[in-house]
């Protein structure tokens, strides 16, 4: 597996960052259409102290749709090695327009909104070891606690969506079945608990309209997460919370990657990994996904030593997120490893030159300004084509490099007139995209 053909983002910042400090971010370039989204996130975790958050490791393993499901009445089951994860959809007593009462289903929660809320409630049970966790003091009091400062009104603004997803949380009987520890001599094999997530099947409002304050945990799951809690960073949240897929893969990694001991890592298909996260997307689709969101993720997480191949994933052993040192072999250590601790730190002091593999050239550059041909040679191995063998890697959904860059000059009937490599390198991206979604779609 190919695994260190593609450098993540996030990557390519933190390893900026320790040779040149916060101005080499700035210098960095990436080929992204966010690039500056990226790099702000990354800077934000970098300039920010850690803020703990939390969430279950059953739902950092398992995760609820990213789109609204073709039956979204249907009961959302989940499993995982070790968990099983059943969200039901609850009817619950509400007023009609009509003025009549009757027992409605809201539906499953999905997208990012459920995802950032959960966090949020177990974040708050677990900061304050109560399973008590208060709200805020109205609706708007508390959208600012989760990190939405603009609230837009109306039947298809944030605020609808927002309370139409709290709901739809709320009011699902959630249960989470786990193998307990066996008693010394017992049989384990068939020993599992269920628990719960809350007593109450419930929206946001009571029957008079003002807004639920308050909601409590049970007791059995309360107790579970304080054992099983995994540490998150609310600054990092903060970034990907419109992004579901980025914040499916930020939790699963931080609830992983800690839990990798083997120094060879652990590897992990793309099937797998969307059967862990519950996506129904087809293969290549997820995958393109993936990669989509990786660059955010690593921004936030760049100690996340995770590595990308045609077929599979390689999890690697990893800080947790809330660790604030960049630490691992994939950013290049430096410095001399404390005796004793068989673990290395990155030098934070900055040195005075900065790679130049890594920084941007300067606007005057002629390497950029210099027009010429789209380049000859094997996009495989020619360091000079080092730039579009990134963009091929994350950008091509997997497929042969050098299939990819054969088809592009075939195709590009101005492949012999002279380009800037800025051009030649927005013209590849978009061609890579294009060639992934074709052969998916074959």
């Amino acid at each position: 597996m190919a695994a260190k053909e593609f450098r993540p983002a996030g990557h390519q910042f933190a390893l900026s960052f320790i040779d040149g400090g916060r101005d080499a971010v700035e210098r960095t370039l990436i080929d992204h259409v966010e690039a500056d989204v990226l790099r702000s996130a990354f800077l934000n975790v970098q300039d920010e102290d850690p803020v703990p958050a939390y969430l279950h490791s059953a739902l950092c393993a398992m995760s609820l749709p990213t789109q609204k499901p073709k039956d979204e009445f249907q009961p959302i089951i989940r499993s995982d090695d070790r968990y099983a994860l059943a969200i039901n959809p609850k009817p619950v007593l509400q007023m009609l327009p009509n003025g009549e009462r009757a027992m409605v289903s809201k539906g499953v929660p999905y997208g990012a909104y459920p995802r950032v809320v959960l966090i949020y409630l177990l974040s708050e049970a677990v900061r304050h070891k109560s399973r008590d966790v208060y709200l805020g003091r109205n609706f708007a009091d508390w959208m600012r606690k989760l990190g939405y400062a603009n609230l837009s009104y109306g039947k298809r603004g944030s605020a609808h969506r927002m309370l139409d997803q709290i709901d739809r949380l709320l009011a699902c009987e959630w249960q989470i079945r786990w193998d307990s520890e066996p008693a010394k001599g017992e049989d384990g094999s068939w020993a599992f608990r269920e628990a719960k997530l809350t007593h109450e099947q419930a929206g946001t409002e009571f029957s008079d309209g003002s807004f639920r304050r308050e909601i409590r945990l049970s007791e059995t799951f309360y107790s579970h997460l304080l054992e099983h809690s995994v540490p998150l960073n609310e600054v990092a949240i903060r970034a990907l919370k419109e992004k579901p897929t980025a914040l499916d893969l930020y939790t699963y990694l931080a609830y992983r990657l800690p839990r990798v001991k083997s120094p060879a890592g652990q590897r992990l298909t793309y099937d797998q990994l969307a059967k862990h996260l519950g996506n129904d997307a087809v293969p290549g689709k997820f995958k393109q996904a993936v990669m989509r969101s990786i660059d955010l993720v690593t921004s936030v997480y760049p100690n996340a030593n995770v590595q990308f191949g045609k077929h599979e994933i390689r999890l690697m052993p990893s800080p947790e997120p809330m660790a604030k040192k960049l630490i691992g072999s994939h950013l290049r250590l430096v410095g001399a490893s404390k005796a004793g601790s068989g673990k290395e730190v990155a030098n934070f002091e900055p040195r005075s030159s900065v790679p130049k593999d890594k920084i941007a050239p300067a606007s005057g550059n002629a390497q950029l300004a210099e027009k010429q041909p789209f380049p000859g040679g094997s996009i495989r191995y020619s360091p000079s084509l080092a730039a579009f063998r990134e963009i091929a890697t994350r950008r091509g959904g997997g497929y042969d490099m050098d299939d990819i860059v054969a088809a592009f000059r075939k195709g590009m009937r101005d492949i012999h007139e002279a380009k800037s490599q800025e051009t030649w390198l927005a013209l590849f991206s978009r061609f890579c995209e294009a060639y992934a979604t074709k052969r998916n779609g074959d």
